[in-house]
C-alpha cells in the first residue's frame, strides 16, 4: 500500500506541474499590457547645407601692392620706379596737408585745379603753338605761341560738403612770330581765387595784361609803341551739363585802363565771353579722344564786335598731373587781333595747333 501511495503521489505532482506550465503562458498574456502601435511624424524638409567658402580678400589699394610679402619678407619698391614715385608723392602731399576747425582740410600746393582754363580762350595760360595762314609784314605764314601755366597755391576743403576753394597764380607770355623775328608780345599775370561745388565751378581773379611790339616790326613798318595795359577784376562761372560737356562765361572790368585812342569809359573797360567745350574728362589712355571747343568774346575796347574761336581735334588727358592734357587740333579764328598793340586790326585765319593744358 505504501508503494501505491508513493507512486500516486508522484503522479499527482507531475500532473500539477504540467498544469502550471500550461496555464503560465496564458497568465503572462493576460497580465501583459496591450501593444500600442507606434506612429512616426514626418519632419519638414531641411534646406541643403552649402559647403563653407571663405570670403574674398578685400580689394587692394595701390599702396598695398607695394608691400606684398615675397617668401615672407617685404619687397620695397625699386628706387625711381612708378611705385616709388607714387609713395613719395603721397608722403609729400600729406606733409603739405593738415586739418583745422570742424574737419576743414587745408592743402598747400595742390596738384590739380578747381577752375581749368577753357580750351578755346586765347589769352588763358597754357603751352601752345599755332601755325596759321595769316600773312605778315615780310610775307609767309605766322606762328602764335603761348608759354605759361597755372599753379595751385592753397586749397581748403570742407568736411561733409561738396565744396572747395583754392588760390592759384598764373603767368603767360603770348607771342606772334614771323619767319624772321618777334612781331608782337603780350604779357599776362593773375591771381585767381577759384571755387568748386558739385558740377559748378567759379573764379574771382585779378589779371594784368601789357602789350609790346617787336623791334624788327617797328623798324620795318614804322609803327610806334603805345602804352597798353589793363588791370582787371574777372568773374567766371562754369558748369558741366553732362560729364563731358562744359559751358562757361567770363565778365571782366578794367579798373586800371591804358589803351591808345580810348578814354577809358565804363563801356570800354568791360569785356565778356561765353563758350562751351566737349571732351572726355577722365584719363583717355593711349587712344585719346576727340574734342571740340567754341569761344565768343566781346570787348568794349573793340566796340563789342564779336571775336569767334572754333577748335576741333584729338586730345590725350591725364587729369592727375600738371600740363596733363595734350591736344592736336585745327582752329578757325574770325575777329579783331587778340594782341594789345593791334586790337583794331581785323583777322581771319585757319591754323594747326599743338598744345599742353593743365
Amino acid at each position: 500500500m505504501g508503494g501505491h501511495f508513493t507512486a500516486g503521489r508522484r503522479s499527482g505532482v507531475l500532473a500539477l506541474a504540467a498544469g502550471l506550465l500550461a496555464v503560465a503562458p496564458l497568465a503572462a498574456v493576460a497580465q501583459a499590457p496591450p501593444v500600442v502601435p507606434r506612429t512616426t511624424t514626418a519632419l519638414p524638409p531641411t534646406a541643403p547645407v552649402e559647403p563653407f567658402t571663405a570670403p574674398p580678400p578685400p580689394a587692394l589699394l595701390p599702396t598695398d601692392t607695394l608691400t606684398q610679402l615675397v617668401f615672407g619678407d617685404p619687397l620695397p619698391p625699386l628706387p625711381g620706379s612708378l611705385e616709388d614715385r607714387y609713395l613719395q608723392e603721397l608722403d609729400a602731399r600729406r606733409q603739405f596737408q593738415y586739418g583745422t576747425w570742424r574737419g576743414t582740410t587745408l592743402t598747400a600746393f595742390p596738384n590739380s585745379l578747381l577752375w581749368e582754363p577753357p580750351l578755346a580762350v586765347k589769352k588763358d595760360p597754357r603751352m601752345q603753338l599755332l601755325y596759321s595762314n595769316l600773312p605778315n609784314y615780310v610775307g609767309g605764314n605766322t606762328v602764335d605761341t603761348s608759354i605759361g601755366m597755372t599753379m595751385g597755391l592753397y586749397r581748403a576743403e570742407f568736411e561733409a560738403a561738396d565744396f572747395a576753394t583754392q588760390l592759384d597764380i598764373f603767368g603767360l607770355v603770348l607771342t606772334r612770330l614771323s619767319p624772321d623775328d618777334l612781331m608782337l608780345a603780350d604779357y599776362r599775370f593773375g591771381l585767381p581765387l577759384t571755387f568748386r561745388w558739385g558740377w559748378w565751378q567759379a573764379k574771382l581773379a585779378y589779371e594784368h595784361t601789357s602789350a609790346h611790339l617787336g623791334d624788327e616790326l617797328i623798324r620795318a613798318s614804322g609803327r610806334v609803341t603805345q602804352s597798353f595795359a589793363k588791370d582787371e577784376v574777372v568773374v567766371g562761372v562754369g558748369r558741366y551739363l553732362f560729364d563731358s560737356l562744359r559751358v562757361y562765361g567770363h565778365v571782366g572790368y578794367a579798373f586800371s585802363f591804358q589803351v591808345p585812342g580810348l578814354e577809358g569809359t565804363t563801356r570800354e573797360k568791360t569785356r565778356f565771353d561765353v563758350g562751351f567745350e566737349w571732351f572726355l574728362r577722365q584719363p583717355t589712355g593711349w587712344a585719346g579722344t576727340p574734342f571740340a571747343a567754341v569761344n565768343i568774346e566781346c570787348r568794349g575796347d573793340q566796340q563789342y564786335d564779336a571775336n569767334y574761336t572754333f577748335q576741333a581735334g584729338w586730345l590725350w588727358r591725364n587729369p592727375t598731373m600738371r600740363l596733363g592734357t595734350v591736344r592736336v587740333f585745327v582752329e578757325r579764328y574770325d575777329g579783331h587781333s587778340p594782341y594789345g598793340q593791334t586790337i583794331r586790326d581785323r583777322e581771319r585765319f585757319t591754323s594747326v595747333g599743338f598744345g599742353f593744358d593743365y
